[in-house]
């Protein structure tokens, strides 16, 4: 088949589907799909399929990265819901066409990979720049959660993002030659990791991290000056510790339990109603028992005079509003009464109404609040079992339950469609705390491979994660190290590869920094053209 338009015409227009890609990772799932079929329909009009399937043959690390999508075929043949499977290769078909089209399309110089490296950094920072603007309301949206500043993908997806970003930033600072420059990058990774900071994202900040931590130990290793590798020492360890006493001060803000002496409890309100006391519970807020001086009646109807969200009801954070007020004024050290109700500001009903759940962190951004809601859910899930509207105590029980439905189908899975229902059940079978609308997946990818294709399935997974470090004939490759650190830690917390936001991050940045550019020596048959910019 020949090609449709002379060569340089089919290489300027993937480009261009190149740069809608990078432009539409943090902005729009349009042109995420929009951009792949621009790429599929210029690769195959381009002509010279023969060639670039033997090409793709030959290229083993592309071969094998896009095999976890055969992976998906293969449990067809043991599904039962067909509907599903086929609605989950749909969104997973970038595992395959992105490693096709970019091995075997001819690879960019080294300026254009570089300038396609600077516009997706671009881009992310300009949805970061959106972001800030509904934070700070100059475009107007309701943001009840930090998490709702992310309108255009998932928060963690986008953290994801924002990165591979600080990395792609680092990466142009060690290659510009001006001063201006590098702190134009530098000043843009400072921006990068505040935001990050302000969205509250723990697994953005996780990832970013590890990628850090792994580099630095690299670092130490390389380097021969001594003084160099203890000062690095010094620095990682000092910041370590720093973090574990920051997390532990937060801790210990909810485990210095009130002293109260339980058998001498009073037992009415001042308007002569009673208190209900659980003298068992030792749920704490602030180091204030939860569960005690409550009386339900005054709750209701003074709460029912000073909001529209009536007891009963959700909150706008998506919890029930009466335990989410329990927690407020415990967290004061107040009684849960019709006085304590009354007393409350307009404000603080107001934060109530959003879900906030103490009174120390009533701003809409606060990573020490985010931290002390995830010990607090720890502390709650080792002494209740409660886990129901609480991120990570749910990932709890939904890594329990995907365990056990491994436990049953442990060599081949349950098949490619059949992993809702199968969770489904496991909940029915194992009487599942957790309430309907939270019995979700795994959210973890390494589970979700595992309950969908067995242990096969999951070493099938795991040889495509670490082929390319097997076949790596080029060293250390900063860029990429740095996105598959980010990619493997995003996987043990969330199903990364189960959405087209978060498959197409991982399939094109994967293929991007493996087979987008040519070496330091041109490319055998690759005369690559220039494009002007």
């Amino acid at each position: 088949m020949k090609s449709l338009f002379p060569e340089k015409y089919h290489y300027y227009i993937y480009i261009f589907a190149l740069i809608v890609l990078v432009a539409g990772l943090p902005f729009s799932k349009f042109l995420m799909s929009l951009s792949q079929i621009i790429l599929a329909c210029n690769w195959l009009l381009e002509g010279n399929l023969k060639n670039k399937f033997t090409s793709f043959w030959k290229n083993k690390t592309a071969l094998i990265l896009s095999s976890l999508l055969l992976l998906h075929f293969v449990g067809l043949i043991y599904t039962s819901d067909y509907n599903y499977a086929f609605k989950d290769i749909r969104i997973k078909a970038p595992l395959f066409i992105l490693p096709l089209i970019i091995s075997t399309s001819k690879p960019l110089s080294k300026k254009l990979f570089d300038i396609i490296l600077m516009l997706l950094a671009v881009s992310v920072i300009l949805a970061t720049f959106f972001s800030s603007l509904i934070l700070i309301g100059v475009v107007h949206r309701t943001v009840v959660d930090i998490r709702d500043i992310s309108i255009f993908i998932s928060h963690i997806r986008f953290a994801l993002l924002i990165c591979t970003a600080v990395f792609i930033a680092a990466y142009f600072i060690f290659k510009s030659r001006t001063v201006l420059s590098k702190t134009i990058w530098a000043a843009m990774i400072l921006w990068l990791v505040f935001f990050l900071i302000v969205m509250e994202s723990l697994t953005g900040l996780a990832a970013l991290s590890i990628a850090l931590f792994v580099l630095i130990i690299y670092s130490i290793i390389k380097t021969k000056s001594r003084l160099l590798k203890f000062g690095t020492l010094i620095v990682l360890c000092s910041s370590t510790a720093l973090l574990v006493y920051f997390i532990n001060t937060i801790n210990n803000e909810n485990k210095q339990t009130d002293i109260i002496d339980l058998n001498k409890l009073d037992n009415y309100t001042l308007h002569g109603n009673l208190y209900e006391n659980d003298t068992r519970s030792k749920v704490t807020e602030n180091g204030h028992l939860v569960w005690i001086y409550c009386c339900i009646s005054e709750l209701k109807e003074s709460w029912n005079e000073r909001s529209k969200i009536k007891i009963g009801s959700k909150d706008l954070n998506g919890n029930n509003v009466y335990f989410t007020l329990i927690r407020f004024l415990a967290s004061k050290g107040s009684r849960k009464d019709a006085d304590a109700v009354n007393s409350l500001t307009a404000s603080e009903v107001n934060a109530i109404e959003r879900g906030v759940t103490n009174v120390n962190y009533q701003s809409v951004s606060s990573l020490k609040s985010r931290i002390y809601e995830t010990l607090w859910e720890i502390d709650l899930y080792k002494k209740t079992g409660e886990a129901s509207g609480h991120s990570l105590t749910q990932r709890f029980e939904y890594w329990k339950t995907a365990v056990n439905i491994i436990k049953s189908n442990l060599f081949f899975g349950v098949g490619t469609g059949d992993v809702p229902m199968a969770f489904e059940q496991e909940y029915v079978k194992e009487n599942s705390t957790l309430s309907q609308e939270w019995r979700l997946r795994s959210h973890n990818q390494y589970l979700s491979i595992t309950v969908a294709f067995g242990i096969i399935g999951l070493i099938w997974f795991l040889t495509t994660l670490v082929y390319p470090f097997l076949n790596d004939k080029k060293g250390f490759n900063f860029l990429y190290i740095t996105f598959f650190i980010i990619a493997i830690v995003s996987f043990f917390t969330e199903d990364t590869l189960e959405t087209q936001a978060g498959v197409t991050f991982y399939a094109f940045l994967n293929s991007f920094f493996l087979f987008g550019k040519v070496g330091d020596e041109e490319a055998p048959g690759h005369s690559t053209p220039e494009l002007k910019v």
